[in-house]
C-alpha cells in the first residue's frame, strides 16, 4: 500500500510546529484566494487579465514587505532581486531563477516626496546673465528709473557694466519733465556703473560742460558723442574740443542745434585728426535777412545822425568766402571724415567742393536746408562717387539709416491742459482789466485752484512751489 502523502514541510510525518508556520508563511490565506479568484474568474469561464495582474501583483506585495522587514533588520537600505527570488521559488517558480533575476530591477528605492511647486513665480531668483540679458533690451532711463529699483537682485544686474557700455539719453518725455540737475545726475550714475567701459554717450537738450568735463575724466574708452539740442556752453566754450583731445577711441561728434564757427572745427581737428563721423545740423535761418533788418531798425532808432550814409555793398567774393569759413575748416583740418551732416549751414558750391578734396574717403554727405547752395548738374556729377548724398530739394532719396536725425523736441510728450484752469484765469484776467487794476505786477497775488473744492495756494505764479500745489 501506498504511504500517507508527504507533508509540505518535506518530512515523511506529522507536520511540526515549524512546518506549519512555514505553510502560513509560504500560501497565500484562504480569504484573499477565494476574493481574488471570483474576480478571475468570469461567469462564462474567461479569465480575466486584469484580475490575474491584480493576484501578481498582491502576491509580490505581500512578500516583497516581509523581505522589507528583513532588510531593515540587516540595516540595508534597499532591498535587491535576490531577496525575492527564494520566495518565488517556494511558490513554484523554481524552473525560471535566471530569467527572473534579469527581469527583476536591481534595487527597489523609495524617492524623497517632491516639494510642493507655488504656481507664483519669483522673478528676483533669476539668474544675473538672464537679467543681463534682459536688461540690454531696455532703454538707459528705464533701467535707472525702473528696472534697477524692483529688488535688490535686479538692482545687482542693473549695475553691471555691459549695460551701460552704449547710453542714449535721447527720445524719452522724461528728458523734458525732470530738471536738467536731475537728467545730469542720472547721467553720472550710468557712467560710474560703466566702470570706464562706455563707448557711446547720447543725450538731448540737458548736458552741461560739468558733465563734458565728468565724461572726459572718466571714459577713455568713449568712441561716440552725440549732444542733441545742448545749449551753448558760455562758461566753457571749448569743452568739446578738450573731450575729443582727452578721449583717444573717439570717432564721432554730434553737436546740433547750435551754429558752430570755424575755430571750432579747426580745434577739433587739431585735438582729433582722425574723426571719422561729425553731425553739426541745425534748422536753417537766413543770416543776412536778420543782420540787414537789425542794422535798418539801428538807422530809425539813430536820430543824431542828420544824413544818412549810404551802406556799401559787400563784395560777393567776400560774402562767399565768409559764408564757406566752416567748410574750409573742416576741408582743412578733417581728411578722415566718412560721414558730414552740415544741415543749415551756409555755404555754398565752393564749399563743397572744397569739402569733396579735402575728405577723399567720405561716404555719407548731409546738406538738406543748405539755402544758399544752388544744386546744379555739375555739383551733382562731383558727388556721384558719394554713396549717400542729400541735398537742397533733391527728392526723392534713397533712405539712409546713417544720415537719420534726431529733433530737438523729439520724445516730447504734450498734455493737454486743464479746461478749468484756462476758463479760470481769463475770467480773473477780464475782471481785473474792468477794475483798472491789470498793472504789470497783476500775478502777484492771483492764485487758482486747480479744482473747484481744492484750497487755493498761498503761492504767487513766480513762486515754483505754486505749480508744485497745483
Amino acid at each position: 500500500m501506498a504511504g500517507p502523502p508527504a507533508s509540505p514541510s518535506g518530512d515523511g510525518g506529522i507536520p511540526t510546529a515549524g512546518g506549519i508556520g512555514e505553510e502560513r508563511d509560504v500560501f497565500v490565506p484562504v480569504a484573499d484566494i477565494s476574493r481574488i479568484m471570483g474576480k478571475v474568474i468570469l461567469p462564462d469561464g474567461r479569465i480575466d487579465e486584469g484580475a490575474v495582474r491584480e493576484l501578481a501583483s498582491e502576491f509580490i506585495t505581500r512578500r516583497a514587505s516581509g523581505e522589507s522587514d528583513g532588510c531593515k533588520r540587516a540595516k540595508r537600505e534597499a532591498m535587491a532581486g535576490d531577496d525575492l527570488l527564494p520566495e518565488m521559488a517556494k511558490q513554484g517558480f523554481q524552473a525560471y531563477p535566471h530569467k527572473n533575476r534579469v527581469e527583476l530591477p536591481c534595487t527597489m528605492e523609495a524617492g524623497p516626496n517632491p516639494l510642493p511647486v507655488s504656481d507664483v513665480r519669483d522673478w528676483s531668483e533669476l539668474p544675473l546673465d538672464a537679467l543681463s540679458a534682459i536688461f540690454m533690451k531696455l532703454g538707459t532711463i528705464e533701467i535707472l528709473m525702473g528696472a534697477g529699483l524692483v529688488c535688490r537682485s535686479w538692482l545687482v544686474a542693473a549695475k553691471s557694466p555691459e549695460l551701460w557700455r552704449f547710453v542714449d539719453m535721447t527720445r524719452h518725455k522724461l528728458v523734458f519733465s525732470k530738471g536738467g540737475n536731475v537728467m545730469c545726475q542720472m547721467a553720472k550714475v550710468a557712467i560710474d556703473r560703466s566702470d570706464g567701459r562706455m563707448e557711446s554717450f547720447w543725450a538731448q537738450k540737458f548736458v552741461t560742460s560739468e558733465l563734458l568735463n565728468y565724461i572726459a575724466s572718466r571714459c577713455n574708452s568713449l568712441k561716440s558723442i552725440r549732444l542733441i539740442g545742448a545749449y551753448y556752453f558760455w562758461d566753457d566754450e571749448d569743452v568739446v574740443i578738450k573731450l575729443a583731445a582727452k578721449c583717444p577711441m573717439l570717432e564721432e561728434i554730434e553737436y546740433s542745434g547750435q551754429k558752430l564757427t570755424w575755430d571750432f572745427f579747426k580745434g577739433i581737428g587739431a585735438a582729433r585728426p582722425t574723426l571719422k563721423r561729425l553731425r553739426v545740423c541745425l534748422p536753417w535761418y537766413d543770416s543776412d535777412s536778420i543782420e540787414r533788418e537789425i542794422r535798418m531798425e539801428q538807422r530809425q532808432n539813430d536820430e543824431e545822425e542828420e544824413e544818412e550814409e549810404e551802406e556799401e555793398e559787400e563784395p560777393y567774393e567776400a560774402w562767399e568766402a565768409r559764408h564757406n569759413e566752416e567748410a574750409f575748416a573742416i576741408a582743412e583740418s578733417l581728411h578722415e571724415l566718412r560721414l558730414l551732416q552740415m544741415a543749415g549751414y551756409g555755404l555754398t558750391k565752393e564749399g563743397v567742393y572744397a569739402i569733396l578734396e579735402g575728405c577723399p574717403h567720405l561716404e555719407f554727405l548731409d546738406l538738406r536746408e543748405c539755402g544758399h547752395l544752388l544744386v546744379d548738374a555739375e555739383l551733382k556729377a562731383r558727388c556721384a562717387n558719394i554713396k549717400h548724398v542729400r541735398l537742397p530739394g533733391a527728392w526723392p532719396h534713397a533712405h539712409c539709416p546713417e544720415l537719420d536725425t534726431i529733433k530737438e523736441d523729439e520724445g516730447e510728450v504734450i498734455e493737454m491742459p486743464n479746461l478749468y484752469e484756462i476758463e479760470a484765469q481769463a475770467l480773473h484776467n477780464e475782471a481785473a482789466m474792468e477794475n483798472d487794476d491789470y498793472g504789470e505786477n497783476y500775478w502777484d497775488d492771483y492764485s487758482l485752484p486747480s479744482s473747484p473744492g481744492s484750497p487755493a495756494p498761498t503761492y504767487s505764479m513766480d513762486d515754483p512751489r505754486y505749480y508744485w500745489e497745483l
